[in-house]
């Protein structure tokens, strides 16, 4: 007797809506699965509780399963059909461009860790996490068209400085930043807003060597003359409901060497998620003192800040309470090399670290 697929996955089949695209990975464990890659554009043809049918546009010849959850549903349109189906997103072009730009240098992110290039590996870094979150300013909705229009400035001059130092090809804009379409542009206008791109982003990348190159004078200034430093960190808040007291623990770390080169900064924080001395409630300032200049120089500095839990635990052995007992809950990392080298110049900026249990 012979079984169909279709009795064994009962699917419905949906129309096509929308612009589904995969926010994870997703392996397959067998032939009737299909293979899903972050930012993969797939069609969905079916689908059941928790799954889906289809097949991704880099490879319409396979079709497969793949869970749900592993798909964004974003609308858009559809023109043509078969092979010659073209997919296009209802997002802002600008939002579009976000999206392939990070795709395109998160590959060569990967090949510049695995050579050990860690200049540039780090500025490309940077960089990502800007255009990340410019990007999330740009889909809330929420900028005024003033801003939205600076916004857009600042994202197009970041991802052609970005290309420009990765080798990449140079994006040719219109005045308001607009991607222009070599179909319907002359070619002296496509070589004249080329070569006005180019010497902007030359300008750009000259303006960044230079305010490097201030920022190292200034350091190498600071550390001739003065032998022994001070770190001043202040702590807003800190946001987890825990349901009981908790002590933050604060210190510096070199991760080169795995050692704290600092003592602890210890905060009181009660079951209602105050600080325990309330009048200190957004202005708790740590002071780190007596640091060298061989700790700044580290080539590696952390912020290690650990979270312990205080408080009562029910022991399985006769159902007895306890109480007071200081257990690990989380801890949350920021890398302040740059800060302690000197190379950041926004000494008010404040930093949101998220923290792992």
């Amino acid at each position: 007797m012979s079984i169909k697929r279709r009795d064994i996955f009962p699917y419905k089949q949906i129309p096509f809506c929308s612009c589904p695209t995969a926010i994870y990975n997703y392996d397959p464990r067998g032939d009737h699965e299909l293979c899903l890659q972050v930012g993969d554009a797939v069609h969905i043809l079916e689908k059941l509780e928790g799954w889906y049918r289809g097949y991704t546009l880099r490879k319409k010849s396979h079709k497969g399963i793949f869970p749900a959850s592993y798909i964004h549903l974003k609308e858009a349109t559809v023109e043509g059909i078969g092979q010659q189906e073209i997919i296009i997103p209802s997002d802002l072009p600008l939002v579009q461009e976000l999206g392939a730009t990070l795709r395109e240098w998160t590959q060569i992110w990967h090949k510049l860790y695995v050579a050990n290039k860690t200049p540039l590996f780090r500025n490309v870094q940077q960089m990502a996490y800007s255009l990340i979150e410019y990007r999330s300013q740009i889909v809330s909705g929420t900028l005024p068209k003033d801003d939205l229009v600076e916004l857009k400035k600042k994202v197009t001059a970041k991802i052609d400085y970005g290309n420009k130092i990765l080798g990449l090809d140079l994006v040719v804009r219109d005045e308001a930043g607009n991607m222009l379409d070599p179909d319907q542009t002359s070619t002296v206008s496509l070589f004249q807003a080329h070569e006005t791109a180019s010497r902007s982003v030359d300008d750009r990348i000259q303006e960044e060597k230079t305010r490097l190159q201030n920022l190292e004078t200034r350091r190498q200034t600071l550390f001739s003359t003065v032998h022994t430093y001070s770190l001043l960190m202040n702590l807003k808040n800190f946001v987890c409901n825990i349901g009981e007291d908790a002590e933050l623990l604060m210190s510096l770390y070199d991760p080169d060497q795995s050692e704290f080169i600092s003592e602890n900064f210890l905060v009181r924080w009660d079951s209602m998620g105050m600080p325990k001395e309330i009048e200190k409630l957004n202005n708790l300032p740590a002071l780190f003192t007596d640091l060298s200049s061989s700790d700044l120089m580290r080539p590696r500095l952390f912020l290690v800040c650990q979270i312990i839990r205080v408080g009562s635990m029910e022991l399985k052995e006769g159902k007895k309470c306890t109480g007071g007992l200081r257990r690990p809950f989380g801890v949350a990392v920021m890398d302040i090399t740059e800060i302690a080298h000197g190379k950041n110049d926004d000494e008010d900026k404040q930093h949101f670290i998220p923290f792992q249990q």
